[in-house]
């Protein structure tokens, strides 16, 4: 009897307000301190503007407003530097919490009647005690569109 083996990707944990969130590890280039972006006129509400990072100019999305999150960052933001189709983009988070490695197969789907937005949300784990969210950050950062819950790809 042959096994198929799969192998477990790495995950980067990260808090945005109250919740975790996941994404694949590969998919950002580096993490930096938060650097108050230069904000560019007639933007949507959750592109906070641009940042030189170390003379390329980049642009960021502030995750916690793309994800209607009001209150206030619980303590020092970061940006994760994700390399995108669109080129370079920063998107501000809470805190990086972690790498945690888990199998494709573990990412589990919200089993409800109800069809949802399948386009970012990629499912969720469970770690620990806690239910990790887990979304496909490059196209999710680099959609600037004003309704992040656009019907389009509903499954």
């Amino acid at each position: 009897m042959s096994e198929v083996y799969e192998e477990k990707d790495k995950y980067l944990v990260y808090r945005i307000g109250d919740e975790l969130y996941a994404s694949r590890l590969l998919d950002f280039v580096e993490v930096i301190e938060y650097t108050k972006p230069k904000i560019v006129p007639n933007m949507s509400h959750c592109f906070s503007g641009m940042i030189n990072l170390r003379g390329l100019i980049i642009g960021v999305v502030d995750l916690r407003k793309k994800l209607d999150i009001t209150e206030e960052f619980s303590g020092k933001p970061s940006m994760l530097i994700c390399d995108t189709e669109v080129g370079p983009i920063g998107a501000i988070i809470d805190k990086v919490e972690y790498v945690v490695p888990f199998l494709q197969s573990e990412i589990q789907d919200l089993k409800l009647e109800r069809k949802m937005d399948k386009t970012y949300l990629k499912g969720f784990f469970q770690y620990q005690e806690n239910l990790i969210t887990v979304i496909e950050i490059k196209s999710f950062v680099s959609n600037f569109d004003e309704n992040t819950h656009s019907q389009e790809n509903v499954a």
